[in-house]
């Protein structure tokens, strides 16, 4: 008869995706992912997969974090009355400056690891930058219509503008550098106000 499973999948794909986000693929062997766990190694295969299959899950889990956590906090900022810029503004620094977490974002780790040489991440990166984008874009659009923000480009065009610019932040954080977050979002702010 088969052990019984003692551990919640959701917990440990948590734990394992802040070791990836900390360490890279490459850099996370099966025993770390283990010891991280606290799951024995058969019981983590049974239940979850081999290291590819964590870390794809590992990706789909941080992409449901994130967008739910943006999503509240776009949402929050919105029934509190600021304005499509302020809310972009957090758009583009989301989670950048938290101390809790490695620096960078699990996403952005992931494209710099493999870039398009694994089609699995490839989606999961692809359809989380949509996402994101999704959201910058529609922001903009509204301070588009309420001539709050410049509509001398398509939303979609500034929202790809932006995140590129959230991409280059995450970048330079995971490379340890320190840039200006503030003076990031003022200077964005200045190009896209009216």
């Amino acid at each position: 008869m088969p052990a019984k499973k003692t551990f919640d999948n959701t917990q440990v794909i948590d734990q394992i995706m802040r070791l990836f986000w900390q360490n890279g693929y490459y850099h996370t062997s099966m025993d770390e992912i283990v010891a991280t766990s606290g799951v024995k190694k058969q019981s983590l295969y049974n239940a979850l997969g081999d290291k590819h299959t964590i870390y794809i899950k590992s990706l789909q889990h941080y992409h449901q974090l994130m967008l739910a956590a943006t999503t509240q906090a776009m949402q929050a900022l919105e029934q509190a009355g600021e304005s499509p810029l302020t809310i972009l503004m957090m758009l583009l620094t989301q989670g950048l400056t938290t101390t809790d977490q490695p620096a960078g974002d699990l996403i952005d780790n992931a494209v710099a690891e493999f870039a398009t040489t694994d089609t699995d991440v490839k989606q999961i990166t692809d359809r989380f930058y949509d996402d994101y984008l999704t959201l910058m874009a529609s922001v903009i659009l509204k301070g588009q219509a309420n001539q709050t923000i410049v509509a001398t480009q398509s939303s979609m065009g500034l929202a790809q503008s932006l995140l590129e610019a959230r991409i280059g932040l995450q970048t330079r954080l995971r490379q340890g550098s320190h840039p200006d977050i503030t003076q990031c979002q003022q200077t964005w702010a200045k190009f896209l106000a009216i």
